[in-house]
């Protein structure tokens, strides 16, 4: 059954009703503006429409012992749809809790998405420790536990919002140093994280490894995982369900990455994002973290274009109305990045909501025009 996933009672409820029932839960995005594409992919049978009544679609396929269809972000090729069991997500919780010593007595904000695997992923993590869950519509601040994004703990760290004996989990795009170290001078327990949708969510927690999850490092530096929250494979309605991985059971993450001296993975960036520049390799995230760390930045992405005499060169976007040119950009990245790794044209983000960007999509962007901002 397919619903789009708003952050709301209902929403959980329809969640709930679906795992009792033994259906598939297909939560889509509110960010969508037509679901019949994602219907199609998915072919499925029922769909509650936003007055919340349930139609009979056109699916005609089965899924038997699924619990969740969720679609990746697709943030360099078209979304993928990941298929969960119940016990997928189920083992990523429990790794989790038993990390936090999660209990009762604790209350996590609902913050990100629940058409987004993070979303659930602090769903069962409450409903298993009987912790509650405090919707983000609630005027108190009264909860333990947030799961954030960095470009929302740069917008609570800048609302100067209470943080004292909250604990944060941070994860999902580059975090600079600097952000970490405002929230915890604010009184927060910060841990970063890693994980996938492929995962069920998390990877790591700080700097441990969760219960039930294996991790290594192929001899390109490319992540490795497996274990009992691992996905049954990518639905596709047409072929039958299969596992995506080695004959070892690895799953290949396309995250590239080293151990540092304290434990903690350390991501370098996405496989299919490296580029090199005048024989230079060079990540696109670590740009972006050092974007980040600087003040009146909240939102960063940089990409490369085609260069006659370097073969690619790093162009970075920020946030329409950010203090910077490009030559001040680089003047305040210079002690932070090699000068091969300095942007060579700066774009401004317009802002947007019903869209979520891409590197693709700027990519595009400004392939099709030649203005240079």
């Amino acid at each position: 059954m397919a619903f789009v996933a708003y952050t709301n009672h209902e929403t959980i409820l329809i969640f709930l009703a679906l795992f009792y029932l033994n259906a598939v839960a297909c939560p889509l995005s509110t960010r969508l503006v037509n679901t019949d594409n994602s219907l199609d992919s998915l072919d499925a049978h029922y769909f509650i429409n936003t007055d919340g009544k349930c139609l009979k679609y056109k699916g005609t396929t089965k899924s038997p012992g699924l619990a969740t269809l969720l679609f990746t972000s697709g943030s360099t090729n078209s979304p993928k749809i990941v298929a969960h069991t119940l016990v997928n997500h189920i083992e990523n919780a429990l790794g989790v809790n038993q990390k936090l010593q999660l209990d009762s007595t604790h209350t996590w904000e609902l913050s990100l998405p629940l058409y987004h695997v993070s979303g659930i992923g602090i769903l069962f993590r409450c409903l298993l420790a009987k912790s509650q869950i405090l919707l983000p519509t609630t005027k108190e601040n009264s909860a333990s536990h947030l799961s954030l994004v960095p470009t929302q703990l740069f917008r609570l760290i800048q609302q100067k919002k209470p943080l004292q004996n909250k604990t944060l989990i941070i994860g999902g795009a580059p975090i600079p140093e600097t952000m970490l170290l405002q929230a915890e001078q604010q009184g927060a327990h910060v841990l970063t994280t890693y994980g996938m949708t492929e995962m069920s969510s998390q990877v790591t927690l700080g700097n441990a490894l969760l219960p039930k999850r294996e991790l290594k490092f192929a001899q390109d530096g490319e992540i490795l995982v497996k274990g009992a929250p691992l996905f049954q494979g990518y639905w596709n309605p047409k072929e039958p369900l299969e596992p995506s991985v080695d004959a070892d059971g690895w799953f290949s993450t396309k995250d590239l990455g080293t151990y540092s001296d304290n434990s903690y993975v350390h991501i370098l960036g996405r496989k299919d994002n490296l580029f090199i520049s005048g024989g230079e390799n060079i990540y696109p995230e670590e740009i972006e973290r050092a974007l980040l760390s600087l003040p009146c930045i909240d939102e960063a992405y940089v990409i490369p274009i085609e260069d006659p005499e370097f073969g690619q060169r790093p162009v970075a976007f920020i946030p329409q109305g950010a203090p910077y040119t490009l030559e001040s950009l680089k003047h305040s990245l210079k002690d932070t990045l090699s000068s091969y790794k300095l942007p060579v044209k700066l774009y401004f983000l317009a802002p947007i909501q019903a869209q979520k960007r891409s590197r693709k999509a700027l990519y595009n962007a400004i392939s099709n025009t030649s203005k240079l901002d």
